[in-house]
């Protein structure tokens, strides 16, 4: 398969999904050198592509974005995480805002209920820690989405189940917790 060719077909495999350098490679049937040969062509083609800790991601032109500030117990982070994939959101982000380091933001990149999942499991298996306890159960997640919709279904669930964090501002504001 000629170059050009392979970058289209790598750019239809990351619409909706993320796929590592090995399983494009595979799929593709070229070695993991090639595809991050390709990856960096296709970037500087003007394709956002963003590289996670679970692979490539095509970021989406016609996304919709919003920030929710959220609160809930550690045992309930991957329900809470659910209410926006289920939703049809990605999670793009978690941050808390520190007293002494300001503001604290990790990617995540999650888009659905086997990502949660592998993302808890890191988690309680001790290879990572969530940064959901410096701020008490208090941070925020950047979601994106396909429609304003989605995101306003997600604002609606997180606020049935508890989760939401509402304030008269738009703006997010340090943490409760953290005064």
């Amino acid at each position: 398969m000629a170059g050009e060719d392979r970058r289209k077909q790598i750019l239809q495999l990351l619409k909706g999904q993320i796929l590592n350098g090995s399983q494009l490679a595979k799929q593709l049937n070229v070695s993991r050198q090639v595809i991050v040969q390709d990856m960096a062509l296709l970037r500087t083609s003007g394709y956002e592509i963003l590289s996670t800790r679970q692979g490539y991601i095509l970021s989406a032109d016609n996304q919709f974005t919003r920030t929710y500030h959220v609160r809930c117990p550690e045992s309930d982070i991957e329900s809470m995480l659910n209410v926006f994939v289920d939703a049809g959101g990605t999670v793009q982000d978690i941050f808390v805002i520190h007293n002494t380091y300001g503001v604290i933001r990790a990617e995540l990149h999650l888009c659905n209920r086997r990502e949660v999942k592998q993302f808890i499991e890191s988690i309680h298996t001790g290879r990572e820690a969530a940064l959901h306890g410096l701020c008490k159960g208090g941070h925020w997640h950047t979601v994106s989405a396909d429609s304003e919709d989605a995101l306003d279904l997600i604002q609606q669930d997180l606020r049935s189940s508890g989760y939401l964090i509402e304030k008269n501002t738009a703006e997010p504001a340090q943490d409760e917790d953290h005064r």
